[in-house]
């Protein structure tokens, strides 16, 4: 608001009105604009409440559907003009990128998607389309509306509000005086993004749906359908004035002085209820975004924490003798282990968010993480997730792939598979050696093999288990995707090996078995030399 992107914006709308639908004006020094003109808005466009359509009926916008989001719908006249326009935007408007170094040094200049009341809404869904296509991490785009009408329903709400990135990108500028924004009936129309709601009496931010929806900027639909003015308001003065007066007027007064101005008066029952309300709901909105979870912003403080881990596991081996940093998590007997589980929670609690901030991704997105984020992210899984499965078997619990593994490691390792099937050529640097295990579940199958060693005297169905865990471990060993630690002399590991190889030597001797395993014979013959 100290800047003038408002007025700037407005201007550029008020400049290009009766123009071609779509113009981008070129050379502000601080962004570009894509202004959309040339729809006016007719009432009973905008108030078929039973007639609105699915955004997956075009291949355009069916990236506002996913598994969380199916169904989002959207106002018919928006939609169609937005269709009819899209190939037209697409080949004119869309942001490019240059491929020289002078410009690759360069902070990229903003875009700014602009329009004033139903081609407001035709930006909104543009700017949706350019955040699904393009690159991020290269533009910067904004979107700024002036009393354009709500433009979909709950669903639409939840597939935008659900991004971060999404949903802060919206601006929408709505004078009481004009009558447009209320022309989307309620129900089954939702607000997304951030409003900025005056009158001459006061202003306000509001970035809560309920607290919007709270402040009536919906009339008499009657009443807004005679009204003249409403399409031809002027926001100029206005927008002058807010954007010198905002940045000192008191918070909660805003609110107050808001609420009457959308109507109601201070007398009225309710009222200061009312106003209450809002203001509990908007400082509690508030607090939320300033701890708004951003995953490229907390990497490296988490990065940290997984440095703590890896000095951790060095400390564990113990110049070749410890029992590996899975053992000593697993019995905690040493004062290292201390603190462990703290950067074991700080980590975990961020991947589950990244995870579940990205599942949240429409399909049509492509690559759900980053490189950065998938590679730091199986890291994070190949180093913790032995720590989780220890914790697990310490508590004397079975069978951890079907009944205790987190879902956030399967789509980590899920998108890993993904990515390494697709990009062979940036598949992440195998583990070898003294690296890490590839396979982050290779302690529990190590704990099963244990246990159906155990049992083998009881059940014969365990000695299929441990055949199919000798090909497995087999496999990795001669691959070397496994850890030095596993061979520590104190490990789980060895300690199976040791015991299996006890149970075949057994029956080599009772002639039930005529040789040795392939695996124990490598084991002996290659592993030190392998892994020192």
């Amino acid at each position: 608001m100290s800047s003038s992107i408002l007025t700037d914006s407005w201007n550029a709308v008020s400049k290009h009105q009766g123009h071609e639908p779509v113009t981008i004006i070129e050379g502000h020094p601080k962004y570009n604009f894509i202004v959309f003109v040339g729809s006016p808005v007719i009432a009973s466009d905008l108030q078929q409440e039973n007639h609105l359509v699915y955004a997956s009926e075009t291949s355009n916008l069916q990236f506002l559907c996913s598994n969380t989001h199916p169904s989002s719908s959207i106002n018919p006249t928006a939609f169609s003009l937005f269709n009819s326009l899209h190939d037209k935007v697409k080949t004119s408007s869309e942001p490019e990128t240059s491929s020289s170094s002078a410009n690759k040094k360069k902070k990229p200049i903003p875009y700014i998607i602009t329009g004033r009341g139903l081609n407001g809404s035709i930006a909104s869904l543009f700017t949706l389309w350019l955040l699904n296509t393009l690159d991020l991490t290269k533009f910067k785009l904004r979107c700024i509306t002036f009393g354009s009408p709500l433009l979909g329903d709950a669903a639409l709400q939840q597939a935008v509000s659900s991004h971060p990135t999404w949903n802060s990108c919206f601006l929408h500028v709505v004078h009481k005086g004009d009558c447009v924004p209320r022309l989307s009936p309620v129900p089954p129309y939702k607000p997304f993004g951030t409003f900025l709601l005056y009158s001459e009496s006061g202003d306000e931010y509001l970035e809560d749906p309920e607290s919007l929806m709270k402040q009536h900027i919906h009339e008499n639909l009657e009443a807004v359908a005679e009204n003249k003015k409403s399409q031809t308001f002027d926001y100029k003065y206005d927008l002058e004035r807010v954007e010198k007066k905002l940045l000192e007027r008191d918070y909660e007064a805003g609110i107050t002085v808001q609420v009457a101005a959308a109507g109601r008066q201070q007398q009225n029952e309710g009222f200061s209820a009312m106003t209450e309300s809002i203001v509990e709901h908007e400082h509690d909105i508030i607090k939320q975004q300033r701890e708004e979870f951003d995953p490229d912003e907390e990497l490296s403080e988490r990065k940290v924490y997984l440095a703590l881990m890896e000095r951790y596991m060095k400390k564990c081996r113990a110049n070749g003798e410890g029992p590996g940093y899975y053992d000593s998590f697993k019995n905690a007997r040493e004062q290292r282990d201390n603190g462990v589980d703290k950067y074991k929670t700080y980590l975990t609690n961020y991947w589950e968010n990244v995870v579940d901030d990205a599942r949240k991704k429409p399909p049509t997105w492509g690559a759900p993480l980053r490189h950065r984020l998938l590679f730091a992210g199986t890291s994070y899984r190949r180093i913790v997730e032995p720590l989780d499965i220890a914790e697990y078997y310490r508590r004397g619990r079975k069978d951890y792939l079907t009944r205790g593994r987190s879902k956030h490691y399967e789509q980590l390792e899920k998108w890993l598979e993904d990515h390494s099937k697709k990009e062979e050529k940036d598949r992440p640097s195998e583990p070898k050696g003294e690296n890490l295990t590839e396979d982050s579940c290779f302690w529990a199958h190590v704990e099963e093999a244990t246990r159906s060693c155990r049992l083998l005297d009881r059940a014969s169905s365990e000695q299929e288990k441990l055949t199919k865990f000798e090909e497995y471990a087999m496999d990795l060993i001669k691959k070397q995707k496994v850890s030095s630690d596993i061979f520590l002399e104190k490990s789980s590991y060895m300690q199976w090996w040791r015991e299996y190889e006890e149970i075949l030597k057994k029956k080599v001797e009772e002639g039930s078995q005529p040789r040795p395993s392939e695996l124990v014979n490598y084991m002996r013959d290659c592993c030190y030399e392998n892994y020192g």
